[in-house]
């Protein structure tokens, strides 16, 4: 902006305020500084020197002296500012105005001066609570977790699931988000290719998506599961910690809410009856995914917790929003829910679960879980923004009100189940199978076949799995003992192209009448 004397005299005219601050000599300028930096962290502003408060011009004189405490003075911000001086002569006199003026929205704020914060409230000017200075910090930086890319020495290629690798890297040229080339990735090339590994060693990312024996080097790598009698955190049902990497959490996750939460059928055209979960399992699975991919990993202290309770289901994960986002305002403006974009704190790890189809597009996250909601009839979930975690939690719906031809009582089984133990549900099945008598695993996955035949990775891919065994062992096996499933070719149990399809017993299970 061009000042000169008039516009000065326009701005004595109307006093001080949020933007405008008046200080007599350079002998406040450490004062005046202070203010100049609290309108640098705002929407800034300018300070006037040789003016008084009650806006009458004095001006001051100008000699080296002042001149080099105005250079040290500058000097004394942090991050360095391009802030100089304008000097307006006062006509008939030897005498001037200092005027500063610093620029609002800074990209580089937080500043301090003389090692300190500031922020500007109307025509005051304090230092700035911790509170706000960590939201402009998060502001500056986006919020970005620099840990994920940090490269870590002890990390070996040893230390990586190479299978599960090179399963995902097929994935993604399956989801057409890389090209076939990546198909001849060996392990180290992968690595590259994802952006997990640089010339001075492998990230930690890598290690959070695709380590294995972790538990010495990335305690960090964990996720504890609780499910709570009643609507306090004081007397256990069930209490589980679980390590691995993500893929390997979140199919423990997901078994977990299988395990604990009802499961609600809706009939279709008097034929068809579609099972759900009391709160839908794509909201859940995309929570968890959330909490995963935007946690703190940097804090191998904590870990990614899941709690269940009569009258809702709570995920919670170290971190913060960004601080120009709150997912609650969203929720309430459709319209910017729809155009909201992500912003990952961890990129790489969002990156490669984006690659490989885990999530289906960033920033649709909040959209898909209200979208599932609405779909069945259950409350939006409401976020929780603490110092240091952000809690979601949804509302389970009354189970009180669905009649015995509504819903399926919460299942026995566990994910360390084994076939031989479901031998025992099976002598409990007539021909007239019921619902009731069925682990709600095996009905999600009868559900999932439906009329279709379809390979192994595609059943997993359907329902949101990665860990082979851990499906193998706890779905599809026990579904084929209970004769629900059956093999297009019986005959070659493990032929390449191997598919699977309902047995008449499992058909009788998928269709209600």
């Amino acid at each position: 902006m061009n000042f000169d004397l008039d516009y000065i005299l326009q701005l004595a005219q109307n006093h001080e305020g949020v933007d405008v601050e008046f200080k007599e000599t350079t002998g406040q300028l450490d004062r005046g500084m202070e203010t100049l930096c609290g309108m640098l962290n705002g929407d800034g502003g300018i300070v006037v020197f040789g003016v008084k408060n009650s806006g009458k011009i004095v001006g001051q004189e100008i000699g080296d002296k002042t001149t080099r405490m105005i250079g040290e003075a500058l000097r004394r911000f942090e991050p360095s500012v391009d802030i100089q001086p304008r000097y307006i002569k006062l006509p008939d006199t030897d005498k001037y105005l200092i005027v500063f003026e610093s620029l609002g929205n800074n990209p580089s704020a937080p500043f301090a001066y003389d090692g300190r914060p500031y922020q500007r409230f109307d025509s005051v000017t304090s230092v700035m609570p911790l509170e706000k200075l960590i939201r402009l910090h998060e502001k500056r930086k986006g919020l970005k977790y620099w840990w994920e890319k940090e490269v870590n020495p002890n990390l070996k290629i040893s230390m990586i699931d190479e299978g599960l690798l090179l399963k995902m890297i097929s994935a993604a040229v399956n989801e057409n988000r890389l090209t076939g080339l990546a198909l001849r990735d060996d392990a180290t090339t992968a690595l590259r290719r994802l952006n997990l590994m640089t010339e001075d060693g492998l990230r930690n990312a890598a290690a959070i998506l695709f380590g294995k024996d972790m538990r010495v080097e990335y305690p960090q790598c964990s996720l504890r599961m609780a499910r709570f009698k009643g609507v306090k955190k004081v007397d256990f049902l069930d209490n589980r910690w679980v390590e691995g990497n993500i893929f390997e959490l979140m199919d423990a996750a997901m078994s977990f809410f299988f395990k604990h939460l009802s499961l609600t059928g809706t009939t279709h055209h008097r034929i068809r009856r579609k099972e759900e979960l009391e709160v839908p399992s794509n909201a859940l699975r995309e929570a968890c995914l959330n909490a995963f991919t935007h946690r703190a990993w940097q804090f191998d202290n904590l870990q990614v917790n899941i709690a269940i309770y009569d009258d809702r289901v709570e995920i919670e994960n170290p971190g913060r929003f960004p601080a120009d986002i709150n997912p609650n305002e969203l929720e309430r403006n459709e319209e910017e829910n729809k155009k909201n974009t992500s912003q990952p704190q961890n990129e790489i790890i969002a990156n490669v679960l984006y690659l490989t189809g885990t999530t289906e597009h960033w920033g649709r996250g909040l959209a898909l879980m209200y979208d599932e909601c609405d779909r069945t009839g259950v409350e939006r979930p409401r976020y929780f923004n603490s110092e240091n975690f952000v809690r979601i939690v949804f509302k389970r719906p009354d189970m009180s009100k669905w009649t015995h031809d509504g819903f399926v009582n919460d299942i026995v089984a566990t994910e360390n189940d084994t076939v031989e133990e479901n031998k025992d549900i099976r002598r409990d099945i007539s021909e007239n199978i019921s619902q009731e008598a069925v682990d709600a695993k095996i009905l999600k996955l009868i559900n999932a076949i439906g009329e279709n035949w379809y390979p192994l990775y595609k059943l997993m891919e359907n329902m949101g799995f990665a860990s082979r065994p851990m499906f193998v062992k706890n779905y599809l096996n026990p579904a084929i003992t209970l004769g629900l499933i059956k093999l297009e070719k019986p005959e070659s149990p493990k032929a390449p192209n191997q598919r699977y399809g309902l047995t008449d017993k499992g058909k009788s299970l998928y269709y209600q009448k």
